[in-house]
C-alpha cells in the first residue's frame, strides 16, 4: 500500500497517546500484550520501502516495537521521555514507526505510545491504544485489521482546473532541476529543524458537569462542539489580524470499503480564514465560525483538496517542500509551494483535532483513569488545539513552538478561551 509522501519527510509529524490505568502492569505482561496488538496491527511494526521512482511504500517486516520500560523514580515525568523520543527521527527504512514508553509505580501505570503520522492518523492511534488495553485484559480480537486503499472514496472528487494547472507547472519546472535527498540529508536536517522547533504541551481537562453545560450551549445554538471550541480559541487568539482556522477531516467514513479498526492515514483537512470583531458577542463569533467551516466541510472537494492538492506533485517535489521552507534547500520551487505553509507569523494558523467521545469502561483487570491526546504539530500551526473525550471527560492538549509562544502565553489563551463557554 502505497504511502502518503507529506506525512513521511516532515520533521514534526508524530501522534501521541498517553494512558494511565490503576493497576501495575509488569514487562514480560506488557511485551506479549504488544506482540498480540502486532497481530491485530500489522502497520505498528512495518517499515517504509521506497523504490526507484521515490514512491515509498508500507513493508510488514515484523521489526521489534521499540518498549522501554521504568519505574516511577526513574522517570518521574513522561513528558522527559516524549520530548527525548519526539526528537529523535525515525529510521523509514529499518523500521518501526513507533515507540513506546511504559512507567510503573505501585498503583499505577502509564503507557505513552508514540507513533509516526505515516502509519496512523488520530483516529488509528486511538484504536491502537483501545486494543492496547484490551490485550492487557486479555479480550483483544488478534483477526489483522487491514487498511483499504486510501484513495477509493464513495463519492468521486478531483482537484479544481486552476490547482491541476498551477501543480503541473511547478512539476515541469521541478524536472529541469529534480533533487533527491538521502537518508543522511534527511536525519541531519530533522535535527537542525528541531533546533528552531520546540514543542511544549499545556493539559486541561473539562469535568463532565461543565461538558454537559457546553453541549446544552451547542444545542441551543444548533452546532457542533467542534465547532464552539473553534470558535472560542478563534476568539482568544484573536490579535487584530484575520484568523486562520484548520480543522483536521477523518475521512474513514467516506471510503468505499469499511476500514473498520485499522491504523493507516485517512487524513485531510479544511481551512477557514475568518474575520472576527470585538465588537461582537461570542453568540455572533460562533455563528460565523461555524458557517464559513460548515461551508468547506459540505463540500467534498475542499474536504480532499489537501490530499488531491499534494498528491498531483512530484514526488522528489513534495519532499523538498520542508528542506526549502525550514532548511537551507534553495529550489524556488520548492518555496513557492513552502509558502503554504510558510513561517511567517501572518501565515499562521490555529489547528484544531477534535477526535469525539467515547466510552472506554469495560475492563476486568483495571479501570482507565486518563487518556490524553496530542496530534500533530504542522509547522504552519501556531497553536494545535487536541480534544478527545474519554468517559465523559473532556481533555485538551494545546502543542505550540516555544520558539514562537510562552507558555503564560498560552495559558492566558486557554483561559480565555474557556471563559466564553460557561
Amino acid at each position: 500500500m502505497r504511502s502518503e509522501r507529506f506525512f513521511l519527510r516532515s520533521p514534526n509529524i508524530n501522534v501521541c497517546f498517553r494512558i494511565i490505568i490503576d493497576a501495575k502492569i509488569d514487562k514480560s505482561t506488557f511485551e506479549e500484550a504488544i506482540g498480540n496488538v502486532c497481530k491485530r496491527h500489522p502497520f505498528l511494526n512495518c517499515s517504509i520501502e521506497i523504490d526507484d521512482d521515490n514512491n515509498a511504500f508500507y513493508i510488514p517486516n515484523n521489526c521489534k516495537v521499540a518498549i522501554e520500560y521504568y519505574q516511577s523514580e526513574e522517570m518521574p515525568d513522561w513528558q522527559i521521555w516524549h520530548t527525548k523520543s519526539d526528537g529523535i527521527p525515525f529510521d523509514f527504512i529499518a523500521g518501526p514507526m513507533a515507540r513506546i514508553c511504559v512507567i510503573v509505580d505501585n498503583k499505577q501505570t502509564e503507557i505513552i505510545v508514540l507513533g509516526h503520522h505515516i502509519i496512523g492518523d488520530g483516529i488509528g492511534y486511538l484504536n491502537l491504544s483501545r486494543d492496547i488495553l484490551l490485550a492487557l485484559d486479555n479480550k483483544l480480537d488478534t483477526t489483522a485489521q487491514i487498511p483499504p486503499p486510501n484513495n477509493e472514496f464513495i463519492k468521486e472528487n478531483k482537484l479544481g482546473l486552476l490547482q491541476y494547472l498551477f501543480a503541473k507547472i511547478l512539476n515541469k519546472e521541478w524536472e529541469k532541476t529534480r533533487f533527491r535527498f538521502s537518508e543522511e540529508e534527511y536525519q541531519s536536517f530533522f535535527l537542525e529543524y528541531r533546533k528552531n522547533f520546540t514543542s511544549a504541551y499545556y493539559f486541561n481537562t473539562i469535568a463532565e458537569k461543565d461538558l454537559i453545560k457546553i453541549k446544552e450551549m451547542c444545542k441551543e445554538e444548533n452546532i457542533s462542539v467542534n465547532e464552539i471550541f473553534s470558535a472560542a480559541f478563534a476568539r482568544a487568539f484573536y490579535t487584530g489580524k484575520d484568523i486562520r482556522v484548520g480543522i483536521a477531516v477523518n475521512t474513514r467514513s467516506e471510503l468505499k470499503t469499511k476500514p473498520h479498526d485499522c491504523m493507516c492515514n485517512y487524513l485531510s483537512g479544511v481551512l477557514a480564514k475568518i474575520k472576527l470583531s470585538p465588537k461582537n458577542d461570542f453568540t455572533s463569533d460562533i455563528k460565523k465560525v461555524a458557517k464559513l467551516t460548515r461551508k468547506q466541510l459540505n463540500n467534498i472537494n475542499k474536504r480532499h483538496l489537501v490530499v488531491n492538492f499534494l498528491n498531483v506533485f512530484d514526488n522528489d517535489l513534495i519532499e523538498s517542500i520542508m528542506y526549502a521552507s525550514y532548511g537551507n534547500f534553495k529550489s524556488p520551487v520548492s518555496k513557492k509551494i513552502g509558502s503554504l505553509i510558510s513561517k511567517k507569523s501572518d501565515k499562521k494558523t490555529l489547528g484544531i483535532t477534535n477526535l469525539g467521545s467515547y466510552e472506554l469502561n469495560n475492563y476486568d483487570s483495571f479501570k482507565l483513569l486518563d487518556m490524553q491526546f496530542i496530534a500533530p504539530a504542522l509547522p504552519s500551526n501556531i497553536l494545535s488545539v487536541c480534544v478527545i473525550t474519554v468517559n465523559n471527560k473532556l481533555n485538551i492538549c494545546l502543542r505550540y513552538n516555544l520558539n514562537e509562544l510562552d507558555t503564560n502565553n498560552v495559558i492566558n489563551i486557554y483561559n480565555k478561551a474557556i471563559s466564553f463557554l460557561f
